[in-house]
């Protein structure tokens, strides 16, 4: 990481460049670039090494340094990180004063729930296998199956991927079995609860690395919402279509995918509209603030701000919207832009309402550890990552920044915030 960070600083100075002049080459905020000639931040991600190599003419010299570094980061994981996990359990004990962490919203949970995951994988394919020729079972009516389906986007929202990950491959061959078998009627209604069960399905896949089979259900998701005949739900399909490109790294193809769908909506019809408009607008945000596009971030999230005025806090179709989740994202935008400062204004004095899911909330402590981590407050950022492992102990463990920034301090070595860390070794594990 050390040579990385120096090869960089040592090209853009004998290009006789400033950080913002390199970061205007290459379409990042100089954030972006003071962050990478700073070893103790980590490896930068990929697309910006090469886009750095090409404008600095390094002819290959930078993404060869950045494969070594992560291979060292890798060596030095392996070597030391489970050691390290075991032989913290008594120092997590004392200075979380318990043996578990407890949710704000629910019981002590196993961390071996979060690892059984993958073995619920393989039956969850199968059930997608079966969407258009599921076995003979039993079918509830349409009326059973709603407060069913309530209680899987409660569970998404919570974070809750063991639980998701037992239910919903059962729960898919009988909402297909429903709709082979439903009047043209119900068609609609079924696809919709249809609809909620692929979000949930997507999750699990999604938040666990498994990114081939996001895709699959991503494309079963936005044909389920065709068969809704809904365009607000065909929107939403477009909002969670958005991690196809978050993946991909196609960010600008996916904020003008976004664009589009909010384009076609009638914001003042309902408030269902609006906040599906708003909603489109944060994630538009996001992406362009991942691409490093500050004012075209700053434009979709001010967009947002202007419709949440007019919308009460809460769910909307499945995603959570209001004042308090566009300022969630604000925070996010600034952290993507490396504005750290900024980051850290919008969090003073104020922290997410209870009532919003604690996937969004454990965002929020999330972001503020990485502007904490960022600004060399590591004991707060370990705080803020406590607090988000709280609210939401599976999203944060299967969370690659978290774990990024946990790797990042442990390479590091030890330090006043030890124990702290050690602590929260223990909670990922």
């Amino acid at each position: 990481m050390t040579e990385l960070a120096a090869a960089i600083r040592r090209l853009r100075e004998t290009a006789g460049l400033s950080q913002p002049e390199l970061g205007s080459l290459v379409g990042y905020t100089k954030q972006y670039i003071s962050l990478a000639e700073r070893p103790k931040n980590g490896v930068p991600s990929r697309n910006l090494i090469i886009a750095l190599d090409k404008a600095l003419d390094a002819g290959g010299t930078l993404p060869a340094l950045h494969a070594a570094a992560k291979r060292g980061q890798r060596e030095i994981r392996h070597k030391s990180f489970d050691s390290a996990i075991d032989d913290s359990r008594y120092d997590a004990d004392k200075a979380f004063g318990r043996s578990a962490c407890i949710r704000s919203d629910g019981p002590p949970v196993s961390h071996g729930e979060a690892h059984s995951i993958s073995a619920h994988i393989p039956a969850l394919r199968r059930a997608l296998d079966s969407c258009e020729s599921p076995e003979d079972g039993p079918v509830r009516s349409i009326e059973q199956l709603r407060p069913v389906v309530l209680s899987i986007i409660d569970k998404r929202l919570r974070s809750d991927y063991a639980e998701l990950a037992r239910e919903v491959p059962e729960l898919l061959p009988e909402l297909y079995r429903a709709i082979a078998g439903c009047p043209e009627s119900q068609r609609a209604s079924l696809a919709r609860l249809l609809f909620q069960v692929y979000r949930a399905a997507d999750a699990i896949a999604e938040k666990h690395g498994y990114r081939d089979l996001s895709a699959r259900i991503i494309g079963l998701l936005c044909s389920a919402a065709a068969e809704t005949g809904d365009e607000l739900v065909q929107a939403s399909s477009s909002y969670v279509r958005g991690e196809v490109f978050f993946s991909s790294g196609d960010l600008t193809t996916g904020r003008m995918m976004l664009e589009k769908a909010a384009e076609r909506i009638q914001v003042g019809h309902s408030d269902s509209a609006a906040a599906t408009y708003g909603a489109l607008h944060m994630r538009a945000a996001v992406m362009a603030a991942r691409a490093g596009h500050a004012a075209l971030a700053t434009g979709h999230i001010d967009e947002a701000r202007q419709v949440a005025v007019r919308v009460n806090e809460g769910i909307h179709l499945g995603t959570a919207f209001g004042a308090a989740s566009v300022r969630i994202h604000r925070m996010s935008l600034a952290v993507e832009l490396g504005d750290f400062g900024a980051a850290l204004r919008t969090a003073t004095g104020w922290q997410p309402p209870i009532n919003l899911p604690a996937e969004r909330r454990s965002h929020f402590y999330i972001d503020l550890g990485r502007a904490y981590y960022a600004t060399d407050q590591t004991e707060r950022a370990l705080d803020a990552l406590h607090t988000a492992h709280c609210v939401a102990p599976e999203h944060v463990r299967a969370h690659p920044h978290v774990r990024e920034m946990i790797e990042q301090m442990h390479i590091a070595g030890p330090g006043l915030h030890s124990t702290a860390l050690s602590a929260l070794q223990h909670a990922m594990s």
